[in-house]
């Protein structure tokens, strides 16, 4: 049995505004958004409820008192991977539409969605990033020695990524650059105290948390559903991404080459 509530209420635009923009923000799929607001605003007790998400901004209209249209831009500007956060938006957005949450309540747990930083950020990242290189170091047949060295490649990368998060500016397509880069060098650098390092293989495995895998998933999603505008947008992040990634181990290919006057 579903609640009404007051379909003038500025909390009822708020929460859909900000359950709509963690789930762009942290990796969600933009039809997934879309779903979410829409049912919210049913469970609101709100009329016509209509949603248009892409990769960087919201569009929300609904009828409210009197059949007056109100409508919302949301610009989304912040791009994240914490899957936690989307499914416990999805939770809240099941609970408002089975009419145990009213808007009051929902705006308040997704605020707390939003601040929660969730139990596997922060310094959770390195051992994750380490034990990603080195199973795909593993995976493609490098012995102890090479996974041991690929996962502390990675490691180092990922702090990388942290402190460049810290900074004011920093973006995602330096952090692509220099993490290719610092993925390229540093094998290289490594072998020179350890010959026997498999230098490819231990680059190969290091460089596999930097892939979008995400964008590219959400890119297949989009396209696949028909959402032309969000498929081409992660997809050309995706593309983008591992290039500044190729870009950056091309050019401590370089570096290596100036500095050893040849090939390694």
């Amino acid at each position: 049995m579903k609640q009404s509530f007051s379909p003038d209420s500025a909390s009822c635009m708020d929460a859909l505004q900000l359950a709509g923009r963690i789930i762009l923000e942290n990796g969600g799929e933009t039809y997934r958004a879309e779903e979410t607001i829409c049912r919210m605003g049913q469970g609101f007790g709100l009329e016509e409820v209509e949603s248009f998400a892409v990769p960087s901004g919201l569009f929300i209209s609904y009828r409210g008192a009197g059949g007056k249209p109100v409508t919302s831009v949301k610009r989304v500007r912040r791009l994240d991977r914490n899957l936690t956060r989307v499914n416990e938006t999805n939770q809240i957005s099941r609970r408002v539409y089975a009419g145990e949450m009213d808007c009051e309540e929902a705006l308040e747990k997704l605020r707390a969605i939003e601040k929660d930083p969730g139990s596997f950020r922060g310094l959770w990242g390195l051992p994750a990033a380490f034990l990603c290189a080195a199973g795909f170091a593993a995976l493609f047949g490098a012995g102890w020695l090479s996974i041991a060295a690929a996962g502390i490649v990675a490691v180092v990368v990922q702090g990388m990524e942290m402190l460049l998060a810290r900074i004011r500016g920093g973006t995602a397509l330096a952090a692509s650059i220099l993490g290719g880069l610092a993925t390229a060098l540093l094998p290289a650098l490594l072998v020179l105290l350890l010959p026997s390092l498999q230098t490819e293989l231990v680059i190969a495995g290091a460089i596999m948390p930097l892939v979008p895998g995400l964008a590219m998933t959400n890119a297949v999603q989009d396209t696949m559903r028909g959402d032309m505008v969000s498929g081409l947008s992660h997809g050309a992040q995706a593309i983008l991404t591992a290039c500044l990634i190729a870009g950056g181990a091309l050019l401590a290919q370089a570096v290596l080459r100036l500095l050893t006057g040849g090939g390694i």
